[in-house]
């Protein structure tokens, strides 16, 4: 089919559009498709953690998080999107952790994962310093009932105590959400 002049330069402006958009979830809103995604700082862990959030994230209800996540250890906190289909879970453990077992924690979690899904596949497991702590993380796919899982966990400590964080998707929303899951955890802040 031929373009004609006005087309043709449409098309240009649009490329370009799509390059330049904002990709840096703290510099205004970010696009997943064709929709702005608007960020903003949260306070997750009273006076000890925050961590940058879609602002149209709600917490999800104790009766959708049981129906959600049928583990009876499920997350504290849940954030989803308006669909359901995006989490963003923490949890602040009883259990004791030192500084540097975040690693050793992260390997715990994967074993266990792996043994209990074994159709499950590690992706990526990673370090990265966040201020004085030490984050440890890995993603993941795991099995659901209507499609496959993009899971991303982390690990730190608040307090001498286990922090955990999950964030997942869909797997075909994957490459869409792991760049801004990664940006959400390397703008966390510990007190």
């Amino acid at each position: 089919m031929e373009q004609y002049g006005d087309e043709r330069f449409m098309n240009v402006l649009r490329n370009r559009q799509v390059l330049s958009r904002n990709k840096d979830i703290q510099q205004g809103p970010v696009f997943v498709g064709e929709e702005p995604l608007q960020f903003a700082e949260r306070e997750i862990v009273k006076k000890k953690f925050w961590i940058w959030l879609p602002e149209n994230f709600t917490l999800m209800s104790r009766q959708l998080a049981k129906m959600k996540y049928l583990n009876e250890n499920r997350p504290e906190i849940i954030y989803m999107n308006e669909m359901g289909d995006v989490n963003i879970a923490f949890s602040h453990k009883k259990d004791n952790i030192q500084d540097g077992q975040e690693v050793q924690m992260r390997d715990l979690v994967e074993q266990i994962i792996l043994r209990l899904y074994p159709s499950s596949q590690t992706i990526e497991k990673q370090i990265c310093q966040i201020g004085e702590k030490q984050v440890a993380w890995f993603d993941f796919i795991s099995p659901a009932l209507d499609a496959d899982v993009y899971n991303l966990m982390f690990f730190s400590s608040i307090g001498k105590r286990l922090f955990v964080g999950s964030c997942n998707c869909t797997k075909q929303d994957q490459d869409v959400w792991k760049p801004l899951f990664l940006q959400m955890i390397a703008c966390m802040r510990f007190a």
